[in-house]
């Protein structure tokens, strides 16, 4: 049974806000996790074509990147709480565009302004807003290690999440159920799990505001305000081109068409596939944050 006394000395300085934030990230990429694997089956079943798949897949991301954008440049201003729960009812309402129609410019539409992860990967406005409100919220001596076991519940709903979704098809499949009607279960269960989310943002306290810690929005009116940073801008650039970079690379294996190539090239049914997802995101995803716990314990503590 776990106790506060064999919790990480980290987790032991978690506030109810900094629980509630590992919470919404192992709810919502657990929901990405499970869509991720089934998403392109779906799309195939309801009669789109591969390149029609491609396309929308293509704007799906653009869209999350704008939509993104617009929305944690303006989070500090306007809310956090009120932006996280904004993109959680833009993904609700995704997934119930999905799952209800099959009209390709709807699902365009729905794609490019909801949120929709093919990857399985982060995408809309959590994370940046997230990771800035438990950066408030957490003592700065734990913030590294803090970071580390935010980012392995990710990991692990993500694996989790990919296993139950081709599990729950498969075994509805089981029960003379279609195919194409299995994989919309799934896309329903993303959209549920989007309103939960909603909810469990407007649980956040006052504290995960920016003002609440006396910051006040920096050069209003000014396009360093629009942006976000300021001083920071030549850091966050090199890194933004680093994570560019990656994410480039990792665009050429979207999840989503891997679990549907896997199908075509060697007829792996879509749950050995979710099962094989789970096992590689759980593999890669746990050395990334033990790198980090070494990095803590040789002396990085800011």
């Amino acid at each position: 049974m776990l106790t506060t006394d064999s919790m990480p000395n980290a987790l032991r300085t978690l506030t109810r806000d900094g629980w509630l934030l590992f919470l919404t990230r192992f709810v919502r990429l657990f929901a990405y996790g499970s869509l991720s694997v089934v998403l392109v089956f779906y799309l195939i079943g309801l009669g789109l074509s591969e390149s029609q798949t491609g396309l929308l897949l293509t704007l799906t991301l653009v869209g999350d990147t704008v939509i993104s954008l617009y929305l944690t440049t303006r989070a500090d201003r306007i809310g956090r709480r009120r932006m996280l729960i904004v993109g959680a009812i833009l993904m609700a309402a995704a997934g119930l565009a999905f799952a209800f129609t099959h009209n390709f410019l709807l699902l365009i539409l729905a794609g490019t302004i909801g949120v929709i992860s093919p990857s399985g990967n982060e995408v809309g406005p959590f994370l940046s807003i997230e990771q800035a409100v438990l950066s408030h919220v957490i003592p700065g001596r734990t913030r590294t290690e803090v970071f580390a076991w935010y980012t392995l519940a990710g990991s692990l709903a993500t694996a989790l999440g990919a296993l139950c979704g081709g599990t729950l098809a498969h075994a509805l499949q089981k029960t003379a159920m279609r195919p194409v009607v299995s994989y919309r279960v799934v896309v329903i269960l993303y959209a549920a799990l989007g309103i939960l989310l909603a909810f469990l943002f407007t649980r956040l306290s006052s504290a995960a505001e920016v003002n609440s810690t006396g910051e006040r929005p920096a050069f209003p009116g000014t396009l360093k305000s629009i942006l976000g940073i300021s001083r920071s801008r030549h850091v966050v650039v090199k890194l933004a081109s680093l994570f560019a970079l990656d994410s480039f690379a990792g665009g050429f294996v979207v999840q989503s068409f891997a679990a549907y190539w896997f199908y075509l090239r060697f007829g792996v049914d879509p749950h050995s596939v979710d099962t094989c997802a789970a096992d590689a995101e759980s593999f890669f995803g746990c050395p990334g944050s033990a790198g980090t716990f070494q990095y803590q314990s040789n002396g990085r503590t800011d």
